[in-house]
């Protein structure tokens, strides 16, 4: 048996089935086969009438009913709201790199590690994570990229990682770059736009622009007579 769709009964229907119910002329049963309805939706329908009906006659104006208000959870988001403002008082986020972030975080501090991290803008882990101290074997290779850039100035992670593979050394193009950003370094070569000319210098015309060369030696001549 197919179940029936939920119905939804306007607010005159209802009003209309709970006033023939008022009459008590016939039983609920006779009241739901009359308007097919269930006789318990009825007399719901014919409570609901009954206890609202003296508000029909009050002359009152009714008031409107106020949303409850949680005090005790009110209160708790002024307390972390009134922390996060005490936390933030040193003005975390005026261009702070992550370091000088994570020293202004506080571990004893009421406000938790992970509202301080979102609040200061950088990762929770990074307030966990410990650096690790450089090992032996960076520390070597770190001294000895020192030398090859006071003798060749020029060199990047390539060309360094090649001048180690001639030595011997096994490193990656990668590993060689980060040992470099870490001691602050940089090759030194020619930059684009390096053909600029000076303010003040002066700039020569092209002779041989839209010059058609016809003869030899044309061109030549051209120069010696300028």
């Amino acid at each position: 048996m197919a179940r029936r769709p939920r119905r939804n009964h306007c607010p005159a229907f209802k009003a209309k089935v709970a006033l023939a119910a008022l009459k008590g002329d016939k039983t609920m049963r006779e009241r739901a086969t009359q308007f097919d309805n269930h006789p318990s939706q009825i007399k719901q329908w014919k409570d609901q009438l009954l206890d609202q009906v003296t508000d029909v006659f009050n002359d009152k104006p009714k008031a409107s009913k106020e949303p409850e208000i949680d005090v005790k959870s009110l209160h708790a988001k002024i307390g972390q709201l009134t922390l996060e403002n005490v936390f933030l008082g040193r003005s975390a986020r005026q261009g702070r790199s992550v370091g000088e972030s994570k020293e202004m975080t506080n571990r004893d501090h009421k406000l938790g590690l992970s509202r301080q991290a979102e609040l200061l803008g950088i990762s929770n882990g990074s307030l966990y994570n410990e650096s690790r101290p450089t090992s032996e074997d960076d520390l070597k290779l770190m001294r000895r990229i020192d030398e090859l850039h006071m003798e060749y100035l020029f060199a990047g992670s390539r060309m360094k990682k090649g001048l180690f593979r001639q030595e011997g050394f096994t490193t990656g193009r990668l590993h060689v770059a980060t040992c470099i950003k870490h001691m602050g370094i940089q090759a030194l070569y020619r930059k684009p736009n390096t053909s600029k000319p000076a303010p003040g210098h002066k700039v020569f015309p092209y002779l041989l622009r839209k010059l058609v060369v016809t003869r030899p030696n044309q061109v030549c001549a051209l120069l010696r007579a300028r």
